[in-house]
């Protein structure tokens, strides 16, 4: 099977199952609201003793600005301790939550017989570890002047990681040794027409924005960038969904064979 075939089947395998790709899309959509739902609720919870501070109006502006400034810095020093450990709570929980649905819903992507979901959240947690720490590891160099060293090197690990987390998740490590080149062309193809879609969008959302007049023209444009967002989220899911329906024909004619 050459790589052209294996991509031809990907893709035909995947049309018989789009409609994982809008279920991909609704736990992104579950996890925003819960997101968004944690941080009001910690927002929340953090202003509740703010708001019940009552202070005289000095009926200047400038003034009042100065009282409240100063009030701001007396509950920051108060209670930075409480507010620092409740974002934190706030940002481990989307963390979670979204390593969780993602396990949960991508599993039907996937051909694996046992351990699917206990597979893939361990391998996405380990990918996304190990790109957070590269990252932190390559603040020095950047600050050095070595910025696009810096940023090669993080694409490239980035490829890596992402090779092995699908041959994982697809149970099919054994392409590593009888079909690296053709597994690692797939994902090539397939990651760099989707990062070419998402770089001729963001420059056209560049160009937008930096063109707005008016208060009709932002909006208009946030318009546009939710749109984009919403489409690059579907063709994010359905070219993974390819890539996986590919991955698994490639292993099946490897064990067949």
């Amino acid at each position: 099977m050459t790589l052209t075939d294996a991509l031809r089947a990907g893709f035909a395998l995947a049309h018989q199952r789009v409609g994982l790709v809008f279920l991909d899309v609704l736990w992104k959509g579950i996890w925003i609201v819960i997101s968004i739902g944690a941080l009001f609720v910690a927002a929340s919870w953090i202003t509740s003793d703010l708001l019940a501070i009552s202070w005289e109006d000095a009926r200047v502006g400038a003034v009042n600005g100065l009282i409240a400034a100063a009030l701001l810095r007396r509950f920051w020093s108060a209670n930075q301790t409480v507010i620092l450990s409740i974002l934190g709570l706030v940002m481990v929980l989307t963390i979670v939550t979204w390593l969780v649905l993602e396990a949960l819903f991508r599993r039907k992507f996937v051909a694996r017989t046992t351990g699917t979901f206990r597979i893939l959240l361990l391998s996405s947690a380990a990918k996304y570890a190990i790109l957070l720490a590269t990252s932190l590891l390559l603040i020095p160099a950047v600050f050095a002047g070595a910025v696009t060293i810096a940023i090669v090197a993080l694409v490239a690990l980035g490829f890596l990681l992402t090779l092995f987390d699908t041959l994982i998740r697809a149970d099919a490590t054994d392409l590593l040794g009888t079909d690296l080149f053709r597994v690692a062309g797939l994902l090539g193809i397939l990651m760099s027409f989707e990062g070419m879609v998402a770089g001729s969008l963001g420059t056209l959302l560049v160009a937008g924005f930096s063109n707005v007049a008016s208060s009709v023209d932002a909006m208009a444009m946030f318009g546009a960038a939710l749109v984009a967002v919403l489409f690059l989220s579907l063709l994010h899911s359905y070219l993974l969904l390819v890539r996986f329906s590919a991955i698994a024909i490639m292993r099946q004619n490897v064990v067949d064979v």
